[in-house]
Protein backbone atom coordinates (compact mmCIF):
# COMPACT_ATOMS: atom_id res chain seq x y z
CA UNK A 1 0.00 0.00 0.00
CA UNK A 2 1.48 3.51 -0.79
CA UNK A 3 -0.29 5.41 1.49
CA UNK A 4 -1.32 8.01 -0.92
CA UNK A 5 -3.95 9.72 1.24
CA UNK A 6 -2.38 11.73 4.19
CA UNK A 7 -4.66 12.58 7.36
CA UNK A 8 -6.51 15.35 7.84
CA UNK A 9 -5.48 16.50 11.24
CA UNK A 10 -1.76 15.38 10.71
CA UNK A 11 -1.44 12.92 14.25
CA UNK A 12 -3.95 11.25 15.23
CA UNK A 13 -4.80 10.81 19.11
CA UNK A 14 -4.24 7.43 20.17
CA UNK A 15 -5.61 6.25 23.19
CA UNK A 16 -4.59 3.00 24.45
CA UNK A 17 -7.85 0.32 25.42
CA UNK A 18 -7.93 -2.10 27.63
CA UNK A 19 -7.82 -5.37 26.07
CA UNK A 20 -8.32 -8.80 27.39
CA UNK A 21 -5.30 -11.10 26.66
CA UNK A 22 -7.41 -13.30 24.65
CA UNK A 23 -9.26 -10.44 22.55
CA UNK A 24 -5.96 -8.35 22.42
CA UNK A 25 -4.28 -11.34 20.53
CA UNK A 26 -7.29 -12.07 18.00
CA UNK A 27 -7.06 -8.47 17.24
CA UNK A 28 -3.27 -7.88 16.45
CA UNK A 29 -3.58 -11.21 14.15
CA UNK A 30 -6.06 -9.64 12.21
CA UNK A 31 -4.52 -6.79 11.86
CA UNK A 32 -1.29 -8.46 11.01
CA UNK A 33 -3.19 -9.98 8.62
CA UNK A 34 -4.22 -6.95 7.28
CA UNK A 35 -1.38 -5.53 7.05
CA UNK A 36 0.25 -8.22 4.59
CA UNK A 37 -3.13 -8.14 2.55
CA UNK A 38 -2.53 -4.63 1.78
CA UNK A 39 0.95 -4.02 2.05
CA UNK A 40 1.44 -1.39 4.48
CA UNK A 41 3.67 -3.77 6.60
CA UNK A 42 6.24 -2.76 3.13
CA UNK A 43 5.34 0.62 3.52
CA UNK A 44 6.27 0.79 7.16
CA UNK A 45 9.69 -1.31 6.90
CA UNK A 46 10.87 1.25 4.09
CA UNK A 47 10.67 4.10 5.92
CA UNK A 48 13.84 2.50 7.12
CA UNK A 49 15.62 3.65 3.85
CA UNK A 50 13.81 7.08 3.77
CA UNK A 51 15.85 7.40 7.29
CA UNK A 52 19.28 7.56 5.35
CA UNK A 53 18.10 11.09 4.87
CA UNK A 54 17.11 12.26 8.33
CA UNK A 55 20.32 14.13 8.62
CA UNK A 56 19.17 16.40 5.13
CA UNK A 57 15.96 17.73 7.32
CA UNK A 58 18.79 19.53 9.56
CA UNK A 59 20.88 20.45 6.05
CA UNK A 60 23.55 17.87 6.56
CA UNK A 61 24.04 14.09 5.38
CA UNK A 62 24.66 10.79 6.77
CA UNK A 63 28.30 10.88 5.74
CA UNK A 64 28.84 13.70 8.21
CA UNK A 65 28.04 11.37 11.18
CA UNK A 66 30.47 8.50 9.85
CA UNK A 67 29.90 4.82 9.97
CA UNK A 68 27.90 4.62 12.68
CA UNK A 69 25.12 6.64 11.35
CA UNK A 70 23.73 3.70 9.33
CA UNK A 71 23.79 1.27 12.32
CA UNK A 72 21.25 4.28 14.46
CA UNK A 73 19.37 4.83 12.12
CA UNK A 74 18.63 0.63 10.96
CA UNK A 75 18.45 0.40 14.73
CA UNK A 76 15.76 3.17 15.66
CA UNK A 77 14.26 2.24 12.04
CA UNK A 78 13.95 -1.65 12.57
CA UNK A 79 10.96 -2.67 10.30
CA UNK A 80 9.80 -5.18 12.97
CA UNK A 81 10.01 -2.50 15.80
CA UNK A 82 8.19 -0.06 13.55
CA UNK A 83 5.37 -2.43 12.43
CA UNK A 84 5.24 -3.87 16.37
CA UNK A 85 4.35 -0.10 17.52
CA UNK A 86 1.75 0.57 14.58
CA UNK A 87 -0.25 -2.53 15.40
CA UNK A 88 -0.15 -1.26 19.06
CA UNK A 89 -1.57 2.49 17.38
CA UNK A 90 -3.99 0.50 15.05
CA UNK A 91 -5.22 -1.80 17.86
CA UNK A 92 -6.31 1.30 19.68
CA UNK A 93 -8.50 2.97 16.74
CA UNK A 94 -9.31 0.98 14.03
CA UNK A 95 -12.48 -1.50 13.72
CA UNK A 96 -13.15 -4.69 12.11
CA UNK A 97 -15.27 -3.40 9.94
CA UNK A 98 -12.31 -1.45 7.96
CA UNK A 99 -10.05 -3.91 8.46
CA UNK A 100 -12.13 -6.32 6.83
CA UNK A 101 -12.54 -3.67 4.48
CA UNK A 102 -9.48 -3.29 3.58
CA UNK A 103 -9.12 -6.52 3.29
CA UNK A 104 -11.93 -7.19 1.31
CA UNK A 105 -10.43 -4.88 -1.60
CA UNK A 106 -6.79 -5.14 -1.29
CA UNK A 107 -7.23 -9.19 -0.85
CA UNK A 108 -9.51 -9.25 -4.59
CA UNK A 109 -7.37 -10.21 -7.72
CA UNK A 110 -6.80 -6.59 -8.13
CA UNK A 111 -5.84 -5.41 -5.28
CA UNK A 112 -3.12 -7.83 -4.89
CA UNK A 113 -1.59 -6.94 -8.39
CA UNK A 114 -2.18 -2.87 -6.94
CA UNK A 115 -0.12 -4.62 -3.66
CA UNK A 116 2.52 -6.37 -5.54
CA UNK A 117 3.61 -3.00 -7.91
CA UNK A 118 3.10 -0.93 -4.88
CA UNK A 119 4.90 -2.52 -2.16
CA UNK A 120 7.88 -3.00 -5.23
CA UNK A 121 7.81 0.46 -5.70
CA UNK A 122 8.44 1.01 -1.97
CA UNK A 123 11.49 -0.45 -2.05
CA UNK A 124 13.25 1.13 -5.29
CA UNK A 125 15.77 3.54 -6.06
CA UNK A 126 14.22 7.39 -5.29
CA UNK A 127 15.91 8.46 -8.44
CA UNK A 128 15.54 5.77 -10.62
CA UNK A 129 11.28 6.34 -9.72
CA UNK A 130 11.69 10.17 -10.79
CA UNK A 131 13.45 9.66 -13.70
CA UNK A 132 11.28 6.61 -15.27
CA UNK A 133 8.09 8.68 -14.10
CA UNK A 134 9.22 11.84 -15.60
CA UNK A 135 9.65 9.75 -18.49
CA UNK A 136 5.99 8.32 -18.82
CA UNK A 137 4.58 11.18 -17.76
CA UNK A 138 6.29 13.32 -20.75
CA UNK A 139 5.05 10.07 -23.15
CA UNK A 140 1.88 10.07 -21.82
CA UNK A 141 1.30 13.87 -22.38
CA UNK A 142 2.19 13.57 -26.00
CA UNK A 143 0.42 9.72 -26.62
CA UNK A 144 -2.14 9.10 -23.72
CA UNK A 145 -3.41 11.95 -21.91
CA UNK A 146 -6.45 9.50 -20.99
CA UNK A 147 -4.28 7.93 -19.06
CA UNK A 148 -2.37 10.73 -17.53
CA UNK A 149 -5.58 12.59 -16.78
CA UNK A 150 -6.71 9.46 -14.90
CA UNK A 151 -3.22 9.09 -13.37
CA UNK A 152 -4.35 12.61 -12.27
CA UNK A 153 -7.73 11.12 -10.60
CA UNK A 154 -6.16 8.74 -8.40
CA UNK A 155 -3.62 11.30 -7.38
CA UNK A 156 -6.81 13.82 -5.84
CA UNK A 157 -8.54 10.58 -5.16
CA UNK A 158 -6.08 10.20 -2.27
CA UNK A 159 -6.21 13.31 -0.78
CA UNK A 160 -5.40 16.80 -0.37
CA UNK A 161 -1.51 18.14 -1.43
CA UNK A 162 -2.01 20.95 1.36
CA UNK A 163 -2.92 18.18 4.41
CA UNK A 164 0.38 16.21 3.00
CA UNK A 165 2.86 19.20 3.08
CA UNK A 166 0.92 20.01 7.07
CA UNK A 167 2.09 16.58 7.78
CA UNK A 168 5.56 16.57 6.32
CA UNK A 169 6.19 19.99 8.04
CA UNK A 170 5.21 18.34 11.27
CA UNK A 171 7.90 15.82 10.58
CA UNK A 172 10.26 18.18 10.34
CA UNK A 173 9.26 20.27 13.25
CA UNK A 174 9.49 17.99 15.53
CA UNK A 175 12.98 16.28 14.39
CA UNK A 176 14.40 19.66 14.87
CA UNK A 177 13.38 20.44 17.73
CA UNK A 178 14.63 17.39 18.60
CA UNK A 179 17.57 17.51 17.30
CA UNK A 180 18.35 20.97 18.79
CA UNK A 181 17.36 19.77 22.44
CA UNK A 182 20.07 16.68 21.57
CA UNK A 183 22.54 19.35 21.26
CA UNK A 184 23.05 18.19 17.35
CA UNK A 185 22.41 21.87 15.63
CA UNK A 186 21.48 25.24 17.15
CA UNK A 187 17.79 26.50 16.09
CA UNK A 188 18.00 31.05 16.55
CA UNK A 189 13.91 30.48 16.63
CA UNK A 190 11.68 29.08 19.27
CA UNK A 191 9.71 26.45 18.29
CA UNK A 192 6.43 28.54 17.09
CA UNK A 193 8.65 30.84 14.84
CA UNK A 194 10.10 27.56 13.47
CA UNK A 195 6.33 26.09 13.04
CA UNK A 196 5.95 29.73 11.00
CA UNK A 197 9.11 29.38 8.68
CA UNK A 198 7.83 26.07 7.84
CA UNK A 199 4.23 26.87 7.19
CA UNK A 200 5.89 29.84 4.94
CA UNK A 201 7.38 26.77 2.56
CA UNK A 202 3.51 25.56 1.84
CA UNK A 203 2.79 27.38 -1.28
CA UNK A 204 5.99 26.78 -3.05
CA UNK A 205 5.78 22.86 -1.98
CA UNK A 206 2.40 22.52 -3.19
CA UNK A 207 2.78 22.53 -6.88
CA UNK A 208 6.34 19.90 -6.10
CA UNK A 209 3.93 17.17 -4.29
CA UNK A 210 1.22 17.25 -6.58
CA UNK A 211 4.02 16.80 -9.74
CA UNK A 212 5.75 14.17 -7.27
CA UNK A 213 2.35 12.38 -6.45
CA UNK A 214 1.53 11.89 -10.23
CA UNK A 215 5.02 10.81 -11.00
CA UNK A 216 5.17 8.19 -8.53
CA UNK A 217 1.86 7.29 -9.80
CA UNK A 218 2.79 6.92 -13.35
CA UNK A 219 6.23 5.07 -12.32
CA UNK A 220 4.12 2.06 -9.67
CA UNK A 221 1.29 1.67 -12.01
CA UNK A 222 3.07 1.10 -15.58
CA UNK A 223 1.60 -2.42 -16.15
CA UNK A 224 -1.77 -1.67 -14.89
CA UNK A 225 -4.98 -0.76 -16.76
CA UNK A 226 -6.08 2.65 -17.09
CA UNK A 227 -9.47 0.97 -16.67
CA UNK A 228 -8.14 -0.98 -13.41
CA UNK A 229 -6.80 2.42 -12.56
CA UNK A 230 -10.26 3.80 -12.71
CA UNK A 231 -11.91 1.04 -10.70
CA UNK A 232 -9.22 1.45 -7.76
CA UNK A 233 -9.64 5.66 -8.34
CA UNK A 234 -13.47 4.77 -7.13
CA UNK A 235 -11.84 2.40 -4.26
CA UNK A 236 -10.30 5.00 -2.87
CA UNK A 237 -13.28 7.56 -2.77
CA UNK A 238 -15.34 5.33 -0.95
CA UNK A 239 -16.35 6.12 2.65
CA UNK A 240 -15.22 3.49 4.24
CA UNK A 241 -11.40 3.17 2.39
CA UNK A 242 -11.14 7.15 3.26
CA UNK A 243 -11.29 6.28 7.06
CA UNK A 244 -8.80 3.26 6.37
CA UNK A 245 -6.55 5.58 5.43
CA UNK A 246 -7.25 8.48 8.20
CA UNK A 247 -5.85 5.95 10.49
CA UNK A 248 -3.04 4.39 8.20
CA UNK A 249 -1.78 8.03 7.79
CA UNK A 250 -1.93 9.28 10.82
CA UNK A 251 -0.34 5.71 12.10
CA UNK A 252 2.66 6.59 9.24
CA UNK A 253 3.16 9.98 10.46
CA UNK A 254 3.28 9.28 14.05
CA UNK A 255 5.56 6.55 13.57
CA UNK A 256 7.64 8.99 10.98
CA UNK A 257 7.37 11.71 13.88
CA UNK A 258 8.58 9.12 16.86
CA UNK A 259 11.18 8.03 15.36
CA UNK A 260 13.25 10.57 13.79
CA UNK A 261 12.73 11.79 17.25
CA UNK A 262 14.73 9.36 18.61
CA UNK A 263 17.11 9.30 15.85
CA UNK A 264 18.08 12.84 16.44
CA UNK A 265 18.08 12.44 20.67
CA UNK A 266 20.52 9.41 19.72
CA UNK A 267 22.81 11.35 17.25
CA UNK A 268 23.92 13.36 20.42
CA UNK A 269 25.79 10.29 21.34
CA UNK A 270 27.82 10.50 18.25
CA UNK A 271 30.69 12.60 16.96
CA UNK A 272 30.09 14.06 13.50
CA UNK A 273 32.50 14.60 11.54
CA UNK A 274 32.13 18.41 10.92
CA UNK A 275 29.45 20.63 12.40
CA UNK A 276 26.15 20.87 10.86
Amino acid sequence: MMIPRFLQAVFLPVTMLVWTATAQAADRAHLREFLEVTGFDVAIASMQQGAMAGPALAGATPDEFGADWTRLAELIFDPDSMIDRAVDMMEAVMPDELIDHGIAFYGSELGQRLVAVENMSHMEDPEVKAEGGDALIAMLSADDPARLEQLRDLSRATGSSDTSIRAIIEVQLRYLVAASRAGIIRLRVDETELRLMLQSQIDPMRTEVEKGAVRSAAWAYRDISTEDLKTYTQALEDPSMRAVYEVLNAVQFELMAERYERLADALSDLHPQQDI
